[in-house]
């Protein structure tokens, strides 16, 4: 296949390319406000997470961070953030736990409502709006919830909500926590209010790690206990044991125990693990958590009322390890934002894909300047053989043929043309072969093997006319062939490293593989940017080369006549030189 061939087929790629991503693109119809210049939606797949019920509201941990985040795009203190129902109207409440640009990492609670395994359901974060107070709503987004405790700061652990039920004791932290720092389990108990644990419907919640196989993991005095035994999980009240459920030492699990009055049941990793007939009565003292036990504890609720299954599925999908319930397309931007797409791409580029647009940038420097030069010179070298053609059929309009073919006066086209070259060549030869002829008796007549190696003279003066020509001309070539090459190779390793980082990470979403694949290509877009230009100018340049060559042969063939005619013997005088006698 040809290289002209080959390049045709990129261009047709690329544009097919970018037709296809036209046509797929989603705009953005809607926009909640119009001061942000930002937005993400965040999409909840119930039925992916394993949620086999609506749950009507509850808090969903959203996870922010290089892979589906910008957080160059938000305020330093992420006070402009803000979370949008899906009908991109309705405001959601929300609360920070941690937010750390400097890590590029970000836990955001939002109260969302409606979840349904069945029913597509999505959220829209906005931001960038520099404009923008701070909006977050931390008791607003645990409504329902009598206690909510993150361990997000040092101290006794204090309460999210507005209820002000803050626990004593536990004060240790682990800041590698399964959500964002724990509370390290050391053998004594985290006390919780004991009003928190009145009578009727009640829902407990946690994330445990525990570092042994035994222990009270909840007592609740005069109520209801979580008893490990054994490396299993029992509830107990009044008196009654449920079935045990295995809960692995050095693991973490979502345990908790839902009362609607007539019974209470316990939930592991969001599955039924035991249950007991019975309500729960009020507890006679503070509620002890990790009594005896060692390991970690994170996120402890406490609901006044009975929450059902699909809630703790909910927790167990979106909260641990390899969380499923959420996934982040690309983010949009408002016209007024500019898209700057280019600013993203350049930000994802790698060192190599970096190295390799230098070295593409340097060739598309030199195939320039080749162009720009080539093309001066080709024009100059054109012009000044138009006047030197002039000037040569003034002369020889009036040229005896007595001494030659004569100088030809054309001015400053004499040192760049490349017909006055030739001519020079032309009229050194035929002088030097006048001045023997004289010698030897012909005086104004040469032999035919004489024309021969004047025209062998003028022949190799023309090739070195067309080398002086065509020369840096391979630049182009090189450009042309080398650069889509070069850009497919920071390509290929640009894709490579971007997979190479998601398999490392653990995490596959389009947001932390879209912005390196995107970068990598860009690679490739310079190698078709250095390319294109080459072609379009070397096949001009191209062509005027072809026409001064054409008219480098002409001259020299003209010329070898016009001495054939002239001073050619012939076993006699020729008739110019008859004439001049």
């Amino acid at each position: 296949m040809s290289l002209i061939n080959r390049m045709k087929q990129c261009v047709i790629g690329g544009v097919i390319a970018a037709a296809a991503l036209t046509a797929f693109a989603t705009p953005a119809y809607a926009w909640w406000e119009p001061g942000y210049a930002y937005r993400t939606k965040i999409n909840l797949n119930a039925a992916a997470a394993g949620i086999t019920g609506e749950v009507a509201r509850a808090p969903v941990l959203v996870r922010l961070h290089t892979g589906n985040f910008s957080f160059k795009d938000v305020k330093a203190d992420g006070s402009d953030l803000r979370f949008v129902a899906g009908d991109d109207r309705t405001p959601l409440k929300f609360h920070i736990e941690k937010w750390s640009p400097a890590e590029e990492q970000a836990l955001i609670w939002v109260d969302v409502s409606g979840i349904k395994p069945g029913a597509a359901q999505a959220i829209y974060a906005y931001y960038g709006n520099k404009d923008a107070k701070p909006g977050q709503d931390a008791a607003g987004s645990f409504g329902g919830y009598k206690a909510v405790y993150h361990f997000d700061a040092a101290g006794a652990p204090r309460d999210a909500t507005a209820n002000g039920a803050n626990a004593s004791g536990g004060e240790g932290r682990n800041a590698g926590g399964l959500i964002g720092q724990s509370l390290k389990l050391d053998g004594t108990a985290l006390s919780l209010p004991a009003s928190l644990f009145s009578a009727g419907p009640l829902s407990t919640s946690f994330w445990v790690k525990p570092g042994v196989a035994d222990g009270q993991l909840l007592t609740v005095p005069g109520s209801a206990s979580l008893v490990l035994a054994g490396g299993r999980l029992f509830l107990e009240v009044s008196g009654q044991r449920s079935a045990g459920t295995p809960l692995a030492a050095g693991t973490w699990a979502h345990v908790a125990l839902s009362s609607d009055g007539t019974k209470t049941s316990l939930f592991v990793n969001g599955q039924p693990a035991g249950e007991v007939t019975g309500a729960l009565t009020a507890a006679t003292g503070p509620a002890l958590l990790g009594q005896g036990l060692t390991g970690e504890v994170d996120e402890v609720r406490v609901a006044g009322t009975a929450l059902p299954q699909a809630a703790f599925q909910l927790a167990a999908a979106s909260e641990g390890q390899g969380a499923k319930l959420l996934t982040f397309n690309t983010a949009e931007q408002t016209e007024a934002a500019g898209h700057n797409y280019f600013g993203i791409l350049f930000a994802a580029l790698t060192l190599d894909a970096w190295i390799v647009i230098g070295i593409l940038a340097v060739m598309l420097a030199v195939a320039i300047w080749v162009m720009i030069a080539k093309g001066l010179l080709l024009a100059r070298v054109s012009a000044a053989n138009d006047d030197f053609l002039d000037a040569y059929e003034q002369a020889a309009s009036t040229s005896t043929g007595h001494d030659g073919l004569g100088d030809v006066k054309a001015g400053g086209a004499t040192g760049i043309s490349s017909l006055a070259r030739l001519y020079q060549i032309g009229r050194r030869e035929l002088d030097r072969r006048l001045r023997e002829g004289r010698a030897s008796g012909s005086r104004y007549a040469i032999r035919a093997q004489s024309i021969a190696a004047i025209r062998s003279a003028l022949d190799a003066g023309q090739v070195r006319e067309s080398q002086r020509l065509n020369r840096q001309m391979v630049l182009l070539t090189i450009a042309i062939s080398g650069g889509p090459f070069i850009g497919l190779l920071g390509t290929v390793l640009g894709v490579m490293i971007t997979f190479a980082s998601v398999a490392a990470a653990g995490e596959v979403n389009i947001n932390a593989i879209a912005p390196g694949i995107a970068a990598a290509l860009l690679a490739t877009v310079a190698g078709l940017a250095v390319a294109i230009p080459a072609l379009f100018g070397y096949n001009y340049l191209l062509s005027r080369v072809e026409e001064i060559s054409a008219d480098n042969q002409i001259f020299v063939d003209e010329l070898e006549k016009r001495i054939a005619e002239t001073w050619q013997d012939t076993d006699g005088p020729t008739p110019t030189a008859i004439a001049a006698e």
